[in-house]
C-alpha cells in the first residue's frame, strides 16, 4: 500500500500545477480599495502622540480650530483663562540629563522650584534636611533643618503662597498609622537655617486594612500638591498600577484624607507638580521595568483633575530610571530628579533631568 501511495501523490500533484497554470488570471474588480499617494505634509512629519483618553475616535490629521463663541475667547485676546490650555494632539517631548546629583542627595525624592530656588531632599532614613542647589551644576548652596520633625519616608514636597509642605507619606507596607506632614513658612527658606513645623497628621478615609503588605497595598502615596487652601495626595498602587485621588486639609492637627477619584496611569506615580496660572499638573510614574512615563492634566475645574484633558506626554526617547521628583522650570518646562538605582541589569545616578514638552501643547 505505501508503494501506491507515493506515484499517486506524484501525478496528482501534476495534475493540479497544470490546470492552475492553464486559468486565466481574474481580472481584479473596481470595488477593491487602492492606495493613491498624496503629497507629505508638515504635519505628518511629525510624531503623532496617542489620542488623549477623552476622545472617543483616533484623530488622523489635525483638525481645524473651532469658531469661537462668546464663552470662549480668542487667542487674540489679552487676558487669557484655564480653559484655552489646550491639549495638542501632535508633537514630541524632550529631556537630557543636565547634571549628576551630589553624593549627599543620591536619594532626590521630592523637588520644588519656589522663589527661583531649587530644593530637594532625600528619601526614607536621610536627614529632616532640605537642600537648595544650583541649578548649574547641583552644588549644595543652602540647609534647612527641620528641628521638630523625622525622615521616616519623605516623598514629596509642595507649596501655596505662604507655606512649604514635606510629605511623609511614604507607605511601602501599607501599614502606617503615623503618616504626617510638615508645614513651614514659605519664606523661611529664604531667611532661616532651621525651622520648627506645624505638623499635618492624617489617615485615609477609606483605609480599612492595615497589615503588612510590602508591596502588595494600594495606600502608599509619593505625589502631593497644594491647590486652593487645600492638599492633594496621589497614592502609588503597587497592586493595580492606577493612582487615587485624595483631598487634606493644610492646616495643623489630626485629619482625614478624602477619597475623590481613580484613575489608570498605568505605572506606580511617585511625583507631582502644579502650575497654577498655566492650569497644567504633572505626575510622574514609572512602570516595573523603570520605565518612566509623564502625564499632563488640563481644562480641569477646581479639584477634578482627572475628568479634565489628559495626555501621556510622548518623549522621543523612551526615559528610564527610578524618577522620583518632579517640578515646573518655566513655561512648558520641567525639572525631573531621580535617585541613584543600582539592581541586576539596571543602574543609574542621581542626576537631575530637563524636560521641555511645549511642542505637545498649542
Amino acid at each position: 500500500m505505501k508503494n501506491i501511495v507515493k506515484p499517486l501523490l506524484t501525478l496528482s500533484l501534476s495534475i493540479f500545477l497544470f490546470g492552475c497554470a492553464t486559468k486565466k488570471p481574474v481580472p481584479v474588480q473596481a470595488s477593491v480599495t487602492t492606495v493613491t499617494k498624496q503629497p507629505i505634509t508638515a504635519s505628518q512629519n511629525q510624531a503623532t502622540l496617542e489620542t488623549p483618553i477623552v476622545t472617543s475616535q483616533p484623530i488622523k490629521t489635525p483638525t481645524p480650530r473651532p469658531v469661537p463663541t462668546q464663552n470662549q475667547p480668542t487667542q487674540a485676546t489679552p487676558q487669557t483663562t484655564q480653559s484655552q490650555h489646550q491639549t495638542s494632539q501632535y508633537g514630541e517631548s524632550t529631556f537630557h540629563q543636565k547634571f549628576k546629583l551630589p553624593k549627599k542627595i543620591k536619594e532626590s525624592s521630592g523637588l520644588i522650584k519656589v522663589d527661583g530656588r531649587l530644593w530637594t531632599f532625600n528619601d526614607s532614613g536621610g536627614k529632616a534636611e532640605l537642600y537648595q542647589i544650583s541649578e548649574k551644576n547641583g552644588r549644595i548652596l543652602k540647609t534647612l533643618k527641620i528641628t521638630n520633625a523625622r525622615n521616616v519616608d519623605w516623598e514629596d514636597i509642595a507649596f501655596d503662597d505662604s507655606y512649604v509642605y514635606i510629605g511623609d507619606i511614604g507607605n511601602n507596607r501599607g501599614n502606617r498609622k503615623n503618616l504626617k506632614i510638615y508645614k513651614i513658612p514659605r519664606a523661611s527658606l529664604r531667611t532661616q537655617k532651621k525651622v520648627r513645623a506645624e505638623v499635618i497628621a492624617y489617615r485615609y478615609s477609606d483605609q480599612k486594612n492595615f497589615s503588612s503588605r510590602p508591596h502588595k497595598n494600594n495606600y502608599d502615596c509619593e505625589a502631593m500638591v497644594a491647590h486652593n487652601g487645600k492638599l492633594y495626595l496621589f497614592s502609588k498602587n503597587w497592586q493595580n498600577q492606577k493612582t487615587r485621588l485624595y483631598e487634606l486639609s493644610s492646616q495643623a492637627g489630626k485629619h482625614k484624607a478624602k477619597y475623590l477619584s481613580t484613575f489608570n496611569t498605568d505605572g506606580m506615580v511617585t511625583g507631582a507638580s502644579l502650575n497654577e496660572e498655566m492650569g497644567i499638573l504633572l505626575l510622574t510614574s514609572y512602570s516595573r521595568l523603570l520605565s518612566v512615563e509623564v502625564w499632563a492634566f488640563t481644562n480641569y475645574q477646581n479639584s477634578h483633575f482627572f475628568k479634565g484633558d489628559k495626555k501621556r506626554l510622548n518623549f522621543k526617547n523612551p526615559l528610564q530610571g527610578q524618577i522620583e521628583g518632579v517640578t515646573f522650570n518655566g513655561n512648558y518646562q520641567a525639572y525631573l530628579s531621580s535617585e541613584a538605582f543600582s539592581k541586576y541589569i539596571f543602574s543609574f545616578d542621581a542626576s537631575l533631568y530637563e524636560v521641555d514638552f511645549r511642542r505637545e501643547f498649542e
